[in-house]
């Protein structure tokens, strides 16, 4: 992993089939890494965090274009003020994008320092001047969103199966 490669989850703790039927997506969730060992995420039961990978299958997607130094440096930044000021997932945010994808409303609903995953994600690039999803509002997109942006690329799916990393597909890292 690389900083700012996306790790895309099929979850499945107990919200995962409610989260799956109204966004419409196998992917119920994305992280961000932010070394070769570590991401950051928010989820449904804890606030904002950087963490050592806990994840034993994703996919890895990857930007098109390299980030330049001093972009993973803001972006790391980025990050960990956000982390700081965290006061945990944004349940409003998920249910107005579930309402406004299933009925077609035109509603956002946000609490202040609350985020989803891919919100915070999508806020992450566009503060380093990278526009994920250029067709939606800043932050409110959905993981499958963001697995469909022409901005990215998938590099292969990863697992973990008692201690050992197998990659299925893509490409591996020479080096």
């Amino acid at each position: 992993m690389e900083v700012g490669d996306l790790l895309f989850v099929k979850g499945n703790c107990n919200f995962s089939p409610f989260i799956r039927f109204f966004l419409k997506s196998e992917y119920t969730h994305v992280t961000i890494a932010v070394d070769e060992e570590h991401i950051c995420e928010v989820d449904l039961y804890r606030k904002m965090e950087i963490m050592k990978n806990p994840y034993k299958e994703y996919d890895l997607y990857r930007l098109k274009m390299n980030l330049t130094s001093v972009q993973q440096k803001e972006l790391l930044l980025f990050l960990q003020r956000k982390v700081s000021t965290s006061k945990g997932y944004d349940w409003w945010r998920l249910i107005s994008l579930c309402v406004k994808r299933y009925f077609r409303w035109n509603i956002i609903i946000h609490e202040q320092d609350r985020y989803i995953c891919s919100e915070i994600i999508d806020k992450a690039f566009q503060h380093i001047g990278i526009d994920l999803v250029e067709d939606l509002v800043t932050g409110d997109v959905t993981p499958i969103d963001i697995m469909h942006s022409d901005r990215i690329k998938y590099v292969s799916s990863i697992y973990r199966h008692k201690g050992n990393l197998l990659e299925k597909g893509g490409f591996k890292k020479s080096g």
